[in-house]
């Protein structure tokens, strides 16, 4: 126990280890922030949105497409937008056109809303038509009151009462009707692969990196056993009486006890406990590593150049692997710790 003290002691004292502890811990809250959000918006179709009408209709469908969870608004001017369009940062232009809201109560089909996008473009087409279903309530209603109008010779209700009536009837359980869907999942290997998003890569990617962390920060913490051999303390230890493997043991717990909350910070990626779990059994097997190489080699430089390249190249292969995933690669790529790490995490 007395080692297992000592070994966090020095590990605190150690101000190179304590340096890249607290850059690798700022780096996650960065990735685990920042990056982990922006992926899952970025995976919709990013689109342009410009508003030229202020009626209420209008400004009810720019809050609906907002809200469609299939695209990512960037909204501005049109110039902005076109300049947007021609880096390639959007996909396509919305634009409600002046007048919208007019149109839609005199059940006015025409220029309603304008898209502008490439001649090679085929994603505006499917985006105008889950948008096509914000405005067709609008459009349904008004042409419905208006064909409610020109029925009979009896006394109407007006515009705002029968919207009323209308919103009641939707609200209605005697109303409600629903419809069976079967979902079915792919056999096609093919068809799987399509399913792929740009959120899941982005995920991926980070959770590489998180391990690219991990597997440097164990590597830092175990270049303190290559100190002491070289220093002469690990040589006058071992003519002390007792159990050499317990010794051992402690020196390992030690530093991972000194490295675990990283391995949770990372964890929390997934924000379960599954993923604080993997993150600190993966972390345990790097820190098995380092430490058995650090006190196999007793040299820091050789410690440092192996120990460099083994954590780049863990890190290489976790990356490939991603993309092998994808389009296809070696077998073995997805057993290596990197890549087993990221398939659990995800």
């Amino acid at each position: 126990m007395n080692r297992f003290i000592l070994r966090i002691k020095l590990l605190f004292r150690d101000r190179t280890a304590c340096l890249c502890y607290a850059v690798s811990a700022l780096v996650m809250f960065c990735l685990l922030l920042g990056l982990a959000s922006v992926s899952e918006e970025r995976s919709a179709v990013p689109i342009g949105l410009v508003v030229e009408d202020d009626s209420k209709e209008a400004l009810d469908l720019a809050e609906s497409i907002r809200n469609t969870a299939a695209v990512y608004v960037t909204e501005g001017t049109e110039e902005e937008l076109k300049e947007e369009l021609l880096n390639g940062y959007i996909n396509c232009i919305f634009i409600i056109d002046e007048g919208y809201g007019e149109r839609v109560r005199m059940s006015d089909n025409d220029e309603l809303v304008t898209v502008i996008s490439g001649t090679d473009d085929r994603m505006s087409v499917v985006i105008g038509d889950i948008i096509g279903g914000s405005m067709l309530y609008d459009i349904c209603l008004n042409k419905a009151y208006r064909a409610y109008l020109s029925v009979g010779d009896n006394e109407k209700l007006s515009k705002e009462a029968y919207n009323t009536y209308v919103i009641g009837l939707k609200n209605d359980p005697s109303f409600e009707f629903s419809f069976d869907v079967t979902y079915r999942n792919p056999d096609s290997q093919k068809i799987e692969e399509s399913e792929i998003t740009n959120g899941m890569i982005y995920r991926q990617m980070i959770t590489g990196m998180l391990a690219m962390l991990l597997c440097l920060m164990a590597f830092v913490s175990c270049n303190c056993f290559c100190l002491e051999y070289e220093n002469g303390v690990a040589y006058r230890l071992k003519e002390l009486p007792g159990n050499r493997f317990p010794s051992f043991l402690m020196d390992f717990f030690g530093i991972f006890v000194y490295t675990i909350p990283l391995s949770i910070i990372a964890g929390f990626l997934n924000a379960d406990i599954k993923g604080v779990l993997y993150s600190i059994v993966y972390l345990g097997i790097m820190c098995i590593v380092c430490t058995v190489l650090s006190k196999s080699v007793k040299k820091t430089e050789a410690y440092q150049l192996v120990g460099a390249v083994l954590v780049i190249g863990l890190g290489i292969l976790g990356f490939v692997s991603v993309f092998a995933g994808i389009i296809g690669g070696p077998e073995f790529l997805k057993y290596t710790p990197n890549a087993i790490y990221i398939n659990l995490l995800l």
